[in-house]
């Protein structure tokens, strides 16, 4: 059999009827698209996933965590290691692909060289509200999506570089992937895949997002998604926060500016006042950043 061009990747903890939706909306798209398989992990969840994934036909294979769950990270590369797709296709559970998003992205490795990660834009499911649009560092070196929250969408018909993208839906060559050793496993659910951005580019690749490129996303419907936040980005700055803010922080500066000072329109209570105007600064050529 020949091998597929594209191997779609799912960690399910739980949320079947999500997870459904999910693969209903990738067998609408990817009909006769392009030769594909889809490998699902089931971490061990407590309803009726494990159910429900057995009764899939091929081209689906499924892998199940019975005792205890994993992450992210670990099923990922768990799946990564038995696809045989040139592509992996990451792809959370609760989000939901639609019209011509894939084909764009695949379009990136040949119009580009050295690719790293190729995402998309993301909207919150059931809001007009969107949510990733690629990932910006602050001067402290903290990853932040940059739009989230908008109501519109900047950056229409471009295909734009940016210093890392989410895992929740994003596409890479599965040669490099394991070249780079996949996602580390010392992350749990959390920025392991702004860690390998990061690796990415230091290797000498770019990550893009395809801005015409356009699916929804539930964001944190897993349980748990979010115990381990302070310990991963603890992680994070211990491994890289000395090389982000020399580099990625400063280069986007201006991006992380923008993004910040629509944060209290969406979330007021979330906004420090401090980090606020410190992008308004920014924003506004009052403080230019550089390089410690």
């Amino acid at each position: 059999m020949i091998n597929p061009k594209v191997s779609v990747l799912i960690s399910a903890k739980d949320q079947v009827v999500l997870t459904k939706k999910c693969i209903g909306c990738l067998e609408k798209t990817l009909n006769g698209l392009v030769s594909s398989e889809v490998l699902i992990a089931n971490d061990a969840s407590l309803d009726e996933t494990a159910k429900y994934l057995d009764d899939l036909p091929a081209p689906y294979r499924v892998f199940h965590r019975e005792k205890y769950s994993h992450g992210f990270a670990k099923n990922n590369n768990w799946l990564a290691k038995e696809a045989k797709g040139e592509y992996l296709l990451f792809l959370n559970n609760d989000a939901f692909v639609k019209g011509d998003w894939l084909m764009p992205m695949l379009e990136v490795f040949n119009n580009h060289s050295h690719v790293g990660f190729v995402g998309n834009v993301q909207k919150l499911y059931g809001t007009r509200r969107y949510d990733h649009m690629g990932v910006v560092f602050s001067p402290l070196g903290n990853p932040r999506h940059y739009g989230q929250g908008f109501f519109h969408r900047p950056f229409k018909g471009e295909v734009r570089k940016w210093s890392a993208v989410t895992a929740a839906c994003c596409l890479i060559k599965r040669e490099l992937f394991h070249q780079q050793g996949g996602f580390d496993e010392e992350f749990l659910n959390g920025c392991e895949d702004v860690d390998l951005c990061i690796r990415l580019n230091r290797a000498g690749y770019d990550n893009y997002v395809v801005h015409d490129s356009v699916i929804d996303h539930v964001k944190g419907a897993t349980t748990g998604r979010k115990d381990r936040n302070e310990e991963n980005f603890a992680l994070l700055m211990e491994k890289w926060g000395n090389e982000i803010r020399k580099n990625e922080s400063v280069q986007d500066a201006l991006l992380h500016a923008r993004t910040y000072l629509f944060r209290p329109l969406f979330r007021p209570l979330g906004t420090n006042l401090k980090k606020f105007l410190d992008a308004l600064l920014i924003f506004t050529r009052l403080r230019k950043l550089s390089a410690p």
